[in-house]
């Protein structure tokens, strides 16, 4: 696994041992941040990290408030591992995504973009996105991005918040959730 772009473009990035995490590739990773604007003004927070790559590619492409979270441990020691190679200061919590959520929210977080990668026998995606659009975690104009498996399907609208895009890359899918008001 690898930083594809930015500062830290081509650096090598420690990953888990086994199967427990599924790493996100690198066309989707280039997918993803090609469809959204990452700058130095940007705020970024990676609710299930995993090795921190997407947290780390958003920082290699300029954004200077990046949250990481991850419920495991290890996973959590990887991303520590990840961001001293760099040289890189972040808040990286180890808890369950709810408990992160309210941490953000404790702490008036408020973001441009929500990545959410769990794993992909996950089901609580609507709850998530409920939770983050009840307790303003998102800005104005930010986006929610969702990554599940193709063949999983996610609400059109939750709250006050739309699916407007859609797209799939071999065995995934990102879904990208923004407030329904920007339509009017």
């Amino acid at each position: 696994m690898r930083v594809i772009a930015g500062i830290y473009k081509r650096s090598n990035l420690y990953t888990l041992d086994g199967n427990d995490t599924r790493p996100t590739r690198d066309m989707v990773k280039e997918a993803l941040f090609s469809s959204i604007d990452i700058n130095e003004n940007t705020s970024f927070l990676d609710l299930f990290s995993g090795s921190g790559s997407i947290g780390i590619e958003a920082i290699s492409r300029g954004s200077k408030e990046v949250i990481f979270n991850d419920l495991n441990p290890e996973a959590v020691e990887i991303i520590k591992k990840n961001l001293n190679k760099f040289n890189e200061n972040r808040i990286v919590y180890n808890l369950d995504y709810l408990r992160c959520l309210e941490k953000c929210v404790m702490n008036n977080n408020i973001f441009d973009y929500i990545y959410i990668d769990p794993p992909y026998d996950f089901n609580h995606y609507e709850d998530i996105i409920s939770y983050i659009s009840n307790n303003s975690l998102l800005k104005g104009s930010g986006r929610i991005i969702v990554e599940t498996k193709k063949d999983k399907d996610l609400k059109e609208e939750i709250e006050d918040l739309i699916l407007y895009k859609v797209k799939k890359y071999g065995i995934t899918k990102l879904n990208y959730y923004r407030y329904k008001y920007l339509d009017e």
